[in-house]
């Protein structure tokens, strides 16, 4: 899923802006560059903006040459360490000018936003969607019975209906995204895991005992399951018992998500 930048000429940073939310909405990672302060002789205003991303160039413009140049250096490098923050440049010799002038400029990374794929539809799974925000996290249910995966039973959360495809999902955008295995079979459990390790996102949550992970986590690297991913999966998944009930168990499961949300950076 790409979002493709805009050309043609830049009315007052409005294509920059329109440009971030399209982005935002697609969940593209994505850095907003803004002049925030000026001194002497300078190239753009204060508010002048600029849109960087890896590998789509950029929307806008703060100055151009190789003083645009270094503030792309800056922009990767917030990017890459999911970092906000105001640098200072003067324009002299570094900055190939000599006009002499001195601009502030604030760096706004802004991430992928965070998915919570969970398998399986269940009590518990049910219970979870309740007592996430669903405007931190998007929730993506993924169970192939018809009667259980329903929106009034998870109102606001996308939902599929082929496992395979859920798979297929969490691991768009690893990086920002958490998985729950958590079906009524151990089996599917086996399943899904088998096919979701192969490329595993920043997370991965299994739900049952230490019987249960013993036996599944054998199956998998017995069937060739690289043993690191294996060993990575948390199992038993949550902070510790809360108690056998699924709304306990859900509250208990939703704040290891939520710090293992926080630990990416992006929540």
């Amino acid at each position: 899923m790409g979002v493709s930048a805009r050309r043609g000429p830049i009315r007052s940073g409005v294509d920059v802006l329109r440009q971030a939310a399209d982005l935002a909405e697609a969940g593209e990672p994505f850095v907003l560059v803004t002049v925030i302060d000026c001194k002497g002789s300078t190239p753009r205003d204060p508010g002048a903006k600029m849109l960087w991303r890896p590998g789509a160039g950029l929307t806008g413009t703060v100055g151009g040459g190789q003083f645009e140049h270094l503030v792309i250096g800056s922009a990767e490098r917030h990017l890459a360490e999911r970092t906000c923050g105001t640098e200072h440049f003067v324009l002299g010799a570094e900055a190939e000018q000599c006009c002499g002038g001195v601009m502030d400029v604030f760096f706004e990374y802004h991430g992928a936003r965070q998915r919570l794929v969970v398998f399986g539809a269940g009590h518990v799974a049910r219970e979870l969607a309740r007592v996430l925000d669903p405007a931190s996290l998007e929730l993506v249910v993924v169970d192939d019975r018809d009667e259980w995966n329903t929106p009034e039973r998870f109102a606001g959360a996308r939902r599929i209906g082929d496992f395979s495809e859920g798979v297929r999902v969490a691991q768009e955008h690893p990086e920002a995204t958490l998985a729950c295995v958590m079906t009524c079979s151990h089996e599917t459990d086996f399943e899904i895991l088998r096919e979701l390790l192969t490329a595993p996102p920043a997370f991965v949550g299994l739900i049952g005992s230490k019987t249960k992970r013993a036996s599944l986590f054998g199956r998998l690297i017995a069937s060739g399951v690289d043993e690191g991913a294996v060993e990575r999966v948390h199992c038993p998944i949550g902070l510790g018992d809360m108690g056998k009930a699924p709304g306990l168990v859900a509250v208990s499961i939703g704040g290891q998500v939520l710090l293992e949300a926080k630990k990416l950076g992006t929540l």
